[in-house]
């Protein structure tokens, strides 16, 4: 059972990287952040209190918002592939007043750096999270990770125990389930329906990751310009991501010491629900929530059943 991630990493990375289009070097360089989606923490910051705050780690420039109850017990999020922090905006509201909040954007995503040359693997990604901690003299806080933020997540919990209270794998990325989804077949032939070309690219990837269609259409104004532009740098991080899987040598989900709670959407058409399952398998002691008639976003697509089911699992999580 161990080093489940690392192998379906191997076999998915190969298949893909072989038959996929290499993405073109020249427009991965001369790509230019657009921060359109950023705009909407202007928006969200009288609902929310958070700040925008900044450290330099790995040479990167790590952006994230801060704010909630200071003094509290921190939270820490992660968002997937192809976002940034402004995921986590519908669900701020609900959890900023009862705990210290922290929304990553990852490096290589959002308001943070991204540089062609360096490396952007899990091993790679976790490490600076971990400096990131340091940095900030945190201590130990809930972690919750979106998809590829859920890999990035519970690597970091089995690694870096004394970082964590919890940690939340919200429709993770890194396992393989007993079921695929069209994309995940897809990606054995090259395919990556999370990178969009043109706008109907982009409604079709929203309408991938969100069960609820005007959900999808409403989100679309302000996510598709990000979305079309990163295309580029979007593959160049797809392929740093899944072919570089973590070391076999350092530990891994198997090794998770800290309470954990599995959240799947039912309906997710990115990683099929069935992924849960093989998670429960290799951290048995964590809990377990399938939400039905939700996709791969659940903290997009209900914020407030979501936000009740982690105050919950916080709570009970929480040292006597």
């Amino acid at each position: 059972m161990e080093h489940l991630e690392r192998e379906f990493i191997d076999v998915i990375g190969e298949q893909y990287i072989a038959l996929a289009k290499v993405p073109d070097a020249q427009a991965v360089r001369a790509w230019r952040p657009q921060h359109s989606m950023a705009l909407l923490n202007r928006l969200h910051a009288p609902l929310t209190g958070l700040m925008r705050r900044q450290a330099r780690i790995d040479g990167h420039r790590m952006v994230w918002l801060e704010g909630g109850r200071r003094g509290a017990e921190p939270v820490v999020l992660l968002h997937g592939f192809g976002a940034s922090k402004e995921n986590w905006l519908p669900l701020l509201p609900f959890i900023s007043r009862r705990y210290h909040v922290f929304v990553i954007d990852l490096p290589g995503w959002g308001e943070s750096s991204f540089f062609p040359d360096a490396s952007y693997g899990v091993d790679a990604q976790v490490a600076r999270l971990a400096q990131w901690f340091e940095r900030r003299k945190l201590g130990a806080a809930h972690l919750v990770g979106s998809s590829m933020g859920g890999l990035f997540a519970g690597v970091l919990a089995a690694r870096h125990p004394d970082l964590t209270r919890s940690v939340t794998l919200m429709n993770a990325a890194g396992v393989a389930g007993s079921e695929t989804t069209e994309f995940e077949r897809g990606l054995a032939e090259g395919k990556n329906g999370l990178i969009a070309h043109n706008m109907w690219g982009a409604y079709r990837l929203l309408r991938t990751v969100m069960a609820n269609r005007l959900l999808a259409l409403a989100v679309l104004p302000s996510a598709c310009w990000d979305l079309v532009t990163r295309r580029h740098v979007n593959e160049h991080l797809f392929r740093e991501l899944i072919g570089k899987p973590p070391a076999a040598d350092l530990a891994s989900f198997v090794d998770i010491e800290r309470p954990a709670f599995i959240v799947w959407g039912v309906d997710d058409a990115v990683i099929h629900v069935s992924a849960a399952a093989t998670f429960q398998q290799l951290i048995p002691q964590a809990q377990q929530k399938l939400l039905n008639g939700i996709g791969h976003l659940p903290m997009v697509e209900a914020p407030r059943v979501t936000a009740r089911l982690l105050r919950r699992f916080w709570r009970a999580a929480a040292p006597a």
